[in-house]
């Protein structure tokens, strides 16, 4: 678990199958009474407990489920969330025979065909996928998809200089570890990451498809 917050929601969740349980249970009972008592299997009455205790469960269930499934990170309070960001230089793919590359974009086949990056960097294979990254080939380092990041613009020119425009920048956002992110199950969890892959032009970049790849 990553943080003892997430007990939180856990409690939260388990209060709502207890509820559930006992909402089955009262309405079962109550119209066991009317058979009983009243000789009859409804009453306006009757319903409008019913109704009331389905409504308080209903809301119940769509405020942990929206809390714990549906939360959009980029919606939350600034406070609720911790933003780091890595800068890292990129190495040189040399396995393949003709030229050496930086980033090699493979795309799958179907009806919507998906992108994975390929990069290494100080020895270590990253594979990450098109949705969440993005690369700049321009004499811009920070494109406009990355742009809606706070980047630290010394550290990026420092990379530039440093690393011949070739290295890489991630952002993770995590959930602080506090009691309004425990109810959703987040706390301390990864909400969302970033990859800036920057390269000096288009030539460093390798395109493949699941059919032709090395």
């Amino acid at each position: 678990m990553k943080s003892a917050w997430n007990l939180v929601g856990m409690g939260l969740w388990l209060l709502l199958l207890i509820y559930l349980i006992w909402m089955v249970h009262d309405m079962r009972v109550r119209r066991l009474k009317l058979l009983v008592t009243e000789k009859r299997s409804w009453s306006w009455q009757n319903i409008t407990k019913s109704s009331i205790e389905l409504v308080i469960f209903l809301l119940g269930l769509w405020g942990m489920g929206y809390a714990t499934l549906f939360q959009d990170v980029s919606q939350l309070n600034p406070n609720r969330v911790t933003v780091a960001y890595q800068y890292k230089p990129l190495v040189l793919d040399t396995s393949a025979v003709d030229k050496s590359d930086y980033v090699i974009v493979k795309t799958g086949n179907g009806r919507k065909p998906a992108q994975y990056y390929t990069f290494y960097t100080q020895g270590e294979k990253d594979i990450v996928p098109g949705d969440s990254a993005t690369v700049s080939a321009g004499s811009h380092p920070i494109n406009l998809v990355a742009s809606s990041y706070k980047w630290d613009t010394k550290k990026v020119n420092q990379m530039e200089k440093q690393h011949q425009k070739a290295w890489v920048g991630v952002v993770e956002t995590t959930y602080k570890k506090d009691f309004l992110n425990g109810i959703g199950l987040h706390a301390g969890r990864l909400a969302n990451r970033f990859t800036l892959i920057r390269v000096p032009d288009h030539s460093f970049v390798k395109q493949v498809t699941d059919d032709n790849e090395q």
